[in-house]
C-alpha cells in the first residue's frame, strides 16, 4: 500500500501553548481513518495542519510522498478536499451552484464552467444523493441534506483525500448514520482516503478502519478498532469506566458508559466540594447558543433536558432531534404559566443546570427569573459576552444573573468548552 499521508516530528503552538507534540504518523492510501480523543486533545488542530490551514512550528508532513508544503494552493485543491466543523454559508446559493464551487480549482481565471464541470456535479450530486434538492437554497435544507451538500462540493473537486471535522456533530442518529454509510462507500467505491475527526467513539468504531486515539497532544495509540478501543485505553485517555462489547452484527468494539455513582436528585443538596456525579443537566438556552453543550454532553452520556425554547429555535431543533425532554412553547410567544411549571419540573430532576449566553428580552426573561428562585443546585453560567451585551430587558435580566452570579453553588465559566471540561471533572471521583 501507498503512504498517502506521512507526519514526522510534527509540532504546534497557540500563543505558545504547545498544542502536538511530535507527532509520528503514517496513513496509508484508500484507509477510513478516525481521529479521535477528548476535548483539548488536538484532534481539530492536527486536521488543520494535515490540510495545511495552520503551518506547524516544527516537523514535516508528505502528501502521496511530497512535501505538502510544496504543493500550491490549486494542486492541493485537486489532491485534497476539507469539510470544516463550521459549514455557514455567508449567501443563500442554490445547491446546484454550491457544489459547482467545488469545481473552482479546475476552471480559469475567469470562473467558466466546461461540460466536464457539468457532468461531475451531476455525478456527485448522484453519489451523495443531493439531486432531488438541486434548486433549493442552501439555507432550506435541514442539517443531514445540508451535510450532504457541503460533502458533495468538497467531491466536486476530485480529491484522493477528504477531511472532515465533526461531521455529524449537531445531527441527529439517522442523519449519524446516513452521513457514515456515504463516507464509507465513498470509500470503498471511489478509493478514496477519508480522515474523520470524531466525537464519537461508537460511529468511529462501526465505520473507520482505522483509528488515531490523542491524549494531551500526543498520539497515544495507533490502530485497528478492537486494538484502540479497549476499557483500558478508554479509561487512561478520557479518566471514565466503560465496558466494551462486541456489536454482534459488526465484530467490531461497543463502548458502554458506566456511570461513578448513581445518584438522585437529592444529589444536588450535598455540598460543592463533596464528589457528585452530574447524571441530570438541564439547559437554559437559545438561539444557537446550547447546540454545542447540548451535543458535547449527550455524547458524553448525561441525561439532557432544556427549555423554556421557542419551537423552530436552533437550540429546539437540536434537542428535538436527540429526543430530549423540552419545555417549549410557539414561535414568537412569551413563556407563559404552563411552560414555566414544566421547566421548573425539568430544574427540580436534575442534578446541574447550565444557563448559556443566551440573550435575554420580555420573551424569555422568565427562564433566569425562575433559577433565583430554587436553592441548593449547582449552576453553570456561561459567560462569554458580558449580561451587558445581552440584556434587552432594561437592566431586569442583568439583575437576576448578578442573584445567580452570588448563589453558593454557582460557577461562571467563560466557554462552552471550559464549561464541558468542568461538568466532567465534577463528575469525577
Amino acid at each position: 500500500m501507498i503512504k498517502m499521508l506521512k507526519i514526522d516530528k510534527l509540532k504546534f503552538s497557540y500563543n505558545n501553548r504547545e498544542i502536538l507534540k511530535k507527532i509520528d504518523l503514517y496513513l496509508e492510501e484508500r484507509e477510513f481513518v478516525g481521529i479521535i480523543g477528548p476535548n483539548g486533545s488536538g484532534k481539530t488542530t492536527l486536521l488543520k495542519n494535515i490540510s495545511r490551514i495552520l503551518s506547524p512550528d516544527s516537523g514535516v508532513i508528505y502528501l502521496n510522498q511530497k512535501l505538502l508544503n510544496s504543493y500550491d494552493i490549486g494542486e492541493l485543491a485537486r489532491f485534497m478536499a476539507v469539510v470544516p466543523q463550521d459549514t455557514a454559508v455567508n449567501y443563500n446559493f442554490t445547491v446546484y451552484d454550491l457544489i459547482m464551487m467545488g469545481r473552482n480549482p479546475y476552471q480559469d481565471r475567469w470562473g467558466r464552467v466546461k461540460k466536464e464541470d457539468k457532468e461531475i456535479v451531476e455525478e456527485v450530486m448522484e453519489l451523495t444523493d443531493t439531486v432531488e434538492f438541486r434548486d433549493k437554497r442552501i439555507n432550506e435544507l435541514s442539517g443531514g441534506e445540508r451535510q450532504r451538500v457541503i460533502i458533495a462540493r468538497a467531491l466536486a473537486q476530485k480529491p484522493r483525500v477528504l477531511l472532515l471535522d465533526e461531521p455529524t456533530a449537531s445531527l441527529d442518529i439517522n442523519y449519524q448514520r446516513e452521513i457514515f454509510d456515504l463516507l464509507a462507500s465513498l470509500n470503498k467505491d471511489l478509493d478514496l482516503t477519508v480522515i474523520v475527526v470524531s466525537h464519537d467513539l461508537n460511529l468511529s468504531s462501526q465505520y473507520c478502519s482505522k483509528l488515531v486515539l490523542l491524549k494531551d497532544g500526543k498520539i497515544f495509540k495507533v490502530g485497528k478498532p478492537e486494538e484502540v478501543l479497549t476499557a483500558r485505553n478508554i479509561k487512561e485517555v478520557y479518566h471514565t469506566e466503560v465496558v466494551v462489547k462486541n456489536n454482534p452484527l459488526t465484530g467490531r468494539p461497543f463502548i458502554i458508559m458506566v456511570p461513578k455513582v448513581q445518584v438522585g436528585v437529592n444529589s444536588r443538596k450535598q455540598d460543592a466540594a463533596q464528589t457528585v456525579y452530574q447524571k441530570r443537566i438541564h439547559v437554559i438556552c437559545g438561539g444557537g447558543t446550547g447546540k454545542k453543550i447540548i451535543n458535547l454532553l449527550y455524547n458524553q452520556g448525561y441525561i439532557i433536558s432544556c427549555g423554556v425554547l421557542n419551537q423552530g429555535d436552533a437550540d429546539w431543533e437540536v434537542a428535538k432531534k436527540l429526543g430530549l425532554k423540552v419545555a417549549e412553547i410557539p414561535p414568537f410567544v412569551h413563556i407563559d404559566r404552563e411552560s414555566l411549571k414544566y421547566n421548573r419540573q425539568l430544574i427540580n430532576c436534575s442534578d446541574l443546570v447550565i444557563v448559556t449566553d443566551t440573550p435575554f428580552g420580555p420573551g424569555n426573561l422568565p427562564n433566569i427569573a425562575l433559577l433565583t428562585e430554587i436553592d441548593d443546585i449547582n449552576i453553570v453560567l456561561i459567560e462569554g459576552k458580558g449580561i451587558k451585551d445581552r440584556d434587552y430587558t432594561g437592566g431586569e435580566a442583568e439583575k437576576y444573573w448578578n442573584k445567580l452570579v452570588l448563589k453558593k453553588y454557582t460557577h461562571v465559566i467563560e466557554t462552552t468548552d471550559k464549561a464541558f471540561e468542568f461538568i466532567n471533572k465534577l463528575a469525577s471521583p
